[in-house]
């Protein structure tokens, strides 16, 4: 690093090498940005995809699972309708057995009665009554307990088929529930495709433009690098630096980026400031170029009321 005084720095910033090496850096670094806001929007886009591709893959799984559970209920149930049904029709058989033998013991009961009636002579048919008394009585026993055997069994034989009657009902409704899931899992999966292609298409640009960001990052490298052979300085991210003079004290920097909030004064791009060494950039004093004014803000100001 070669140490320059005041004026051969401004005339060395007004060469068409170091414009032109300037004016470079500049649009490598406008790219840098550029890229750098660009790949925090795809890196963001590829979280955002991959999340909602997460959510909505589990969505789907969770409508096919409740299909699936919707599917095995329908299965029971038919189970259970057949069940039903078997013994719905043994217990009808039952009934019409029983049925039978309560129209027997009725036609029996009937048979006597009318035989005892038939008598044309009352005492003739009182004693014949008295005759019969005891088996009546036990075929009427027999019926009323046949009969209320048959109604039982007719009971609880409609209430079998009221219970097939309202299983068979649920299966058609839980029917459309499941397809309707189904329907569903297809449209969620379509979404989660369309969120996987939109994904692999962000990683894709991230990728491209981490890349590309590289090479800008080498292209600047190799201008801050061409700058120390070329002007005589260290070239660093953000400001180049010249020793003044003999003074190992101080040095004259130029802004290699505008910064209106960083530093103590306001830094605009491509102007020259002086520092100390010791204190580097964190303490910047404005220096004119030729007789130019330097431009002021109100930190500018401040500064010069604190000097003062």
């Amino acid at each position: 690093m070669q140490r320059l005084d005041r004026a051969g720095i401004e005339v060395l910033l007004e060469t068409e090498q170091f414009k032109s090496w300037f004016a470079e850096l500049n649009g490598l670094n406008h790219r840098l940005e550029l890229l750098e806001s660009s790949i925090e929007r795809a890196a963001e886009a590829c979280a955002e995809a991959g999340f909602r591709c997460t959510y909505w893959q589990e969505a789907a799984e969770e409508a096919l699972l409740r299909s699936a559970d919707l599917g095995n209920t329908c299965h029971n149930l038919r189970t259970e309708i057949a069940r039903l049904e078997n013994e719905a029709f043994r217990r009808l058989a039952e009934f019409e057995s029983v049925r039978d033998e309560v129209t027997d013991l009725w036609i029996k009961i009937t048979a006597i009665e009318h035989r005892c009636d038939d008598h044309p002579d009352e005492a003739t048919r009182v004693r014949s009554r008295a005759r019969y008394q005891g088996e009546l009585k036990k075929l009427r026993a027999a019926y009323a307990s046949s009969n209320e055997r048959k109604e039982a069994l007719w009971q609880a034989e409609e209430l079998l088929w009221m219970q097939v009657a309202e299983q068979t009902l649920m299966v058609p409704e839980i029917e459309v529930r499941s397809q309707r899931l189904e329907e569903r899992y297809g449209q969620l999966m379509h979404r989660v495709e369309a969120l996987q292609e939109r994904e692999k298409r962000a990683q894709q640009t991230l990728a491209d433009e981490r890349e590309e960001l590289v090479e800008v990052q080498k292209q600047m490298a190799k201008l801050r690098s061409a700058a120390k052979m070329s002007f005589s300085c260290v070239c660093h991210e953000n400001f180049l630096y010249w020793p003044i003079g003999d003074d190992a004290k101080l040095a004259l920097v130029v802004a290699l980026n505008s910064n209106p909030t960083d530093y103590n004064i306001e830094v605009k791009s491509g102007q020259l400031y002086q520092c100390e060494t010791e204190r580097g950039v964190r303490y910047l004093e404005p220096v004119s170029v030729g007789t130019s004014v330097v431009e002021e803000d109100e930190r500018l100001i401040r500064f010069f009321e604190e000097v003062a």
